[in-house]
């Protein structure tokens, strides 16, 4: 079951990656900065869990909890420029992120390695749920509003009457 956590927590720690990218991506400097360093080292994070790596806690709560700590800083401390930033996707990025925490804190100190099919199963079903925690959160960032429509890839085909 330990492996198993760890895989959900990685899972969890990658979404929440994408979510502070894109949310940083489009912030003043002052929230793009910690968000998207954030957001790089939630991805180093996940990776190195998938891997097996083990960090101290502090190493693994800053980059997790630090997109959750500037936005709420910002909103107490400079409500309108806070406004301008997607509350749904920062909501989001939060409950993953510190979902990841938990998950990844709860490690026990020996990691069984589970049955493949397990491992499948753990990957499949994390990736599942996060993924639509994130995508639907990313549509709501300055980068989803410019995202291509679904269905509408490609060459655009031009129809011609007549001839």
């Amino acid at each position: 079951m330990a492996a198993l956590t760890r895989i959900w927590g990685a899972v969890a720690a990658l979404g929440a990656a994408l979510i502070a990218l894109a949310v940083g991506a489009a912030a003043v400097p002052w929230i793009a900065v910690p968000m998207v360093a954030a957001g790089i080292a939630q991805a180093v994070i996940a990776v190195a869990a998938l891997r097996g790596t083990r960090w101290h806690p502090g190493i693994v709560l800053v980059p997790l909890l630090l997109p959750t700590i500037v936005w709420l800083g910002a909103l107490l401390a400079v409500p309108e420029a806070a406004s301008s930033l997607p509350m749904a996707p920062l909501l989001a990025e939060s409950t993953l992120a510190l979902g990841a925490a938990a998950l990844l804190l709860l490690r026990r100190t020996h990691d069984d390695e589970p049955k493949p099919i397990h491992t499948v199963l753990g990957l499949l079903s994390s990736a599942a749920v996060v993924a639509t925690i994130a995508t639907t959160a990313l549509a709501g960032t300055n980068a989803g509003q410019f995202a291509q429509p679904h269905g509408e890839h490609g060459i655009a085909v031009e129809e011609h009457g007549g001839h």
